[in-house]
């Protein structure tokens, strides 16, 4: 059992359902809108708090009309499959997500980790940890970018934001005051964009984006409680991490780093290599730092060794 509330009230009938660990990885959290149309917002948070929630205000897992899914991350899609099978509801996504949701292989191409050589140990951590994100998805519908879903009294408005994956898509409570921001997660370890469909230019121009709409709360999938203060500064912060890593790579490749295996073994963007499968994402997003930093003309990217350039 988790030692703080499985949920809070955001709003009148928007819910936090808090995932357990804290909401770190593997889990995530989610909300309920408990509304004309039950909607279930991911469904990475634990099956029993998912439940537990439900419980609360009078539901069962029966009852859940909708689930919307914010992209096809394993811990946001979640329980996803087995929630559909028992209520019979419909699953959300954006458009791009399909390849990624629907099945293992479609996740596994989209992650882009097939042939790497902790591949074997990924799907190893995956079937034990994490089986029912194995199975088949069904998408029923898809939002789209800025048109509202109706819920009853409450709207869910998808503000796409790729960068972490191509499908990931933020979502307005009743207009852009409060933000689900999903992975845009304000943690300390900062943006993730270890996939093949993650892309740190679109990243930085979801930032923008984000910013610019000037959200007084925004929920983090991976933080217990909302965000209020600061969240301007704090999502500013968030950004420069794109530039600090930047830096941080030049530097260690001026120290004789100057491979991506030996920037990875350092590390150079996680604060440290917890089980060898995180050096497969490490890898991916040192890739995509040294192919920008390359096309800036900062460094040369030749037979497997990088080489600074003078400027």
């Amino acid at each position: 059992m988790s030692d703080y509330p499985v949920h809070m009230e955001i709003e009148h009938k928007v819910h936090l359902i808090r995932g357990e660990n804290r909401a770190r990885f593997p889990e995530a959290n989610a909300l309920l809108i408990d509304d004309e149309v039950l909607t279930l917002v991911d469904a990475g948070a634990s099956r029993n708090h998912i439940i537990t929630t439900l419980k609360d205000f009078g539901h069962k897992p029966e009852d859940i009309d909708r689930i919307v899914l914010s992209h096809f991350h394993i811990d946001h899609k979640g329980h996803a499959a087995y929630f559909q099978e028992v209520s019979g509801c419909t699953v959300m996504s954006h458009p791009s997500a399909d390849h990624g949701i629907k099945t293992l292989e479609g996740l596994i191409d989209f992650y882009g980790i097939k042939g790497h050589k902790f591949f074997d140990q990924w799907r190893y951590f995956i079937e034990a940890r994490l089986p029912h994100v194995i199975s088949d998805y069904r998408v029923d519908e898809h939002f789209e970018d800025s048109k509202p879903i109706n819920c009853g009294e409450v709207e869910l408005i998808p503000i796409h934001a790729p960068g972490h994956s191509v499908d990931h898509t933020c979502f307005g409570i009743n207009g852009f005051d409060t933000i689900l921001l999903v992975d845009i997660d304000l943690t300390r370890f900062g943006p993730w964009y270890g996939n093949k469909v993650s892309d740190i230019t679109q990243f930085k121009e979801t930032m923008k984006r984000i910013i610019e709409l000037e959200p007084k709360t925004g929920i983090s999938s991976h933080l217990l409680d909302p965000v209020t203060e600061n969240l301007r500064e704090r999502l500013i912060d968030f950004d420069a991490a794109f530039d600090q890593r930047d830096k941080r790579i030049l530097e260690l490749i001026s120290q004789g780093h100057d491979t991506i295996e030996k920037l990875s073994q350092v590390p150079a963007i996680y604060p440290r290599i917890p089980h060898e499968v995180f050096l497969t994402f490490e890898e991916i997003m040192l890739e995509k730092h040294v192919d920008i930093l390359s096309e800036k003309g900062l460094v040369l990217f030749e037979d497997g060794r990088i080489h600074l350039q003078k400027a």
